[in-house]
């Protein structure tokens, strides 16, 4: 299986792409917990020992329990050991953290200064490692490799996912804080998510992933991984199983999430 390595960037635009997702709220749990292990290497980040301690635990926990939200019951996880690597600065351009195959890479540095739970970012990265998709006949799948991640992030850890998006008429977000980072660089960056905006990935595709399993298809998401897990993933599919093209589902996702913005008052 090929390595997907997803990044985790702290350039101003990329750094808060990362931080959020979204799909159903609800919980998880495998129905028998297989052995996880964990390895931790912090030697050229000692100080980041708590930080550590707390990923070990947090990937025991819920590295079955993405599994089986992805995959359903009984499937095997790609991995017998998780790798955990802690280092100040990532070798990688400006990330603050990237899954490559069981490895997870940290920078202790940024996780400092994150806006968000660091532990949230980890259960994003963790995701990645349960999808362990190998090369897409798509090239255009990525937008749905970090949606999906984000989408198991926001509904079953953060527990904070809502279908629709706060958009104007241009398609513009609006009413977004700091609070939620991604959306509220998107909004003043005056991004337009009109047209495909799917593709901006991230928190957009998987509260567009979750206003398809609560409006068309309830088990879309699982049947998207399972595609990109096969090798077999193509945007058809969503013709398929919801009935409309992609674009044309986004369309209607944008028109409901238009609809549904709160009027301004005064």
């Amino acid at each position: 299986m090929a390595k997907i390595i997803s990044l985790f960037k702290t350039s101003a635009a990329c750094s808060l792409a990362f931080l959020l997702g979204v799909g159903i709220q609800g919980d998880i749990q495998a129905a028998e917990t297989p052995a996880v292990h964990t390895s931790l290497d912090i030697s050229k980040a000692p100080d980041a020992a708590d930080y550590g301690r707390k990923s070990q635990t947090l990937i025991e926990e819920w590295y079955p329990r993405i599994n089986t939200a992805l995959f359903g019951e009984g499937h095997p996880l790609p991995y017998d050991t998780i790798q955990i690597i802690f280092e100040p600065v990532l070798g990688i351009d400006g990330a603050a953290a990237y899954a490559d195959g069981g490895i997870i890479h940290v920078s202790s540095k940024y996780i400092r200064i994150m806006p968000d739970d660091f532990r949230a970012m980890m259960i994003h990265e963790l995701s990645h490692v349960n999808q362990n998709y190998p090369p897409s006949p798509s090239e255009n799948a990525g937008w749905l490799v970090e949606g999906i991640a984000d989408y198991v992030r926001h509904k079953y850890f953060e527990k904070d996912i809502q279908p629709t998006l706060r958009l104007d008429a241009d398609g513009k977000m609006r009413g977004y804080t700091k609070a939620e980072p991604y959306f509220y660089a998107l909004e003043h960056a005056g991004v337009s998510l009109q047209e495909q905006g799917y593709l901006k990935a991230y928190t957009v595709a998987s509260t567009f992933l979750y206003w398809l399993e609560s409006r068309k298809d309830k088990d879309i998401v699982r049947k998207l991984n399972l595609a990109l897990s096969r090798g077999e993933y193509s945007d058809k599919l969503f013709e398929t199983y919801c009935g409309a093209t992609l674009d044309g589902l986004w369309k209607e996702f944008v028109e409901e999430s238009k609809a549904s913005r709160p009027n301004p008052v005064g």
